[in-house]
């Protein structure tokens, strides 16, 4: 017993030897100080290393949220810009418009223009092009309602040019024939997404609903250039139109035309149905300028 307790107490000895050898000094350590130390050692290098981590850390934090400050006073900057080109675009248009008016009035071309209806709650569908919060919705819809308006006008334009060059193949490529009859369930623009979810996405085209089997008819005279299934629209066709107009007739049951094939505004190409992502029967239907999506009311007839 006394001989493990004279090893629990077991003590060391430093020598300390100055350069010149003279005065040597010895210091004695017991077992349980050298434990402190090494114990004291050990805490002092981790709390070092935490508290580097820390700082290192805080460092980055500092750096993230000043980019965020620089991004949103970025995005500040931006949106307030966006405003102001937006009103600029405005006036513009509203001098534009007020020329069209009159070069109407003196073709003698009715100037009235279509009024919505609110869609009932049939088929719907389609694909979720892009979404937005609400909150940050208000400049979005109203940068696309003056792109609408703008499209609206040069719609006018087209037909207008067709009608004074008497024209007849360019006024047969213009898509301004119903491509089914039914009920219009969802219009061109921002909507909230019929399959849920609380942001909103931008629908396109136009959605029609009627009875699976309905026919549905080319709009304009043109090439068949796709038919066959484009993911969420399920069986589509896609007419080219030539002069920049392409339609493209989506979620049907039912293809009746082939690639390549030559058809005339009014000619049968396909049976409505369901087919794709869809929440009913219905034909989802985009007029394209140049590859940018149109507003389809603005060509077809009321």
């Amino acid at each position: 017993m006394k001989k493990t307790w004279r090893k629990k107490n077991k003590k060391y000895t430093l020598l300390l030897v100055p350069q010149n050898a003279d005065g040597t000094r010895r210091i004695s350590l017991s077992n349980k100080l050298m434990t402190s130390i090494a114990a004291g050692i050990l805490v002092f290098i981790v709390v070092s290393f935490t508290i580097t981590y820390l700082y290192c850390k805080s460092q980055d934090d500092i750096r993230k949220v000043n980019a965020l400050k620089a991004s949103n006073s970025q995005q500040t900057a931006t949106i307030r810009d966006l405003g102001q080109e937006l009103e600029r675009i405005e006036e513009q248009q509203s001098q534009i418009e007020e020329k069209q008016t009159k070069l109407k009035e003196m073709m003698g071309i009715s100037t009235d223009s279509y009024k919505e209806t609110n869609p009932s709650r049939g088929g719907q569908g389609g694909q979720e092009l892009l979404y937005a919060e609400r909150d940050n919705l208000d400049e979005l819809a109203r940068a696309q309602r003056m792109k609408t308006e703008l499209d609206r006008q040069e719609a006018e334009v087209d037909e207008l040019l067709a009608r004074v060059n008497n024209d007849l193949e360019y006024f047969r490529s213009i898509p301004n024939q119903w491509p089914v009859s039914g009920e219009i369930t969802s219009y061109f623009g921002w909507r909230d997404s019929p399959f849920g979810g609380r942001s909103e996405s931008f629908h396109n085209g136009i959605d029609i609903a009627n009875n699976v089997g309905c026919d549905i008819v080319a709009a304009a005279d043109g090439t068949v250039i796709q038919a066959g299934w484009v993911g969420a629209y399920g069986r589509t066709v896609i007419i080219d139109h030539g002069y920049g107009f392409k339609t493209m007739y989506g979620h049907n049951y039912r293809l009746l035309v082939e690639e390549g094939q030559q058809v005339e505004k009014g000619e049968v190409i396909a049976a409505l149905g369901s087919s794709g992502r869809s929440t009913g029967p219905h034909l989802h239907f985009t007029i394209f300028k140049y590859d940018n999506p149109l507003d389809p009311m603005l060509f077809l007839p009321e």
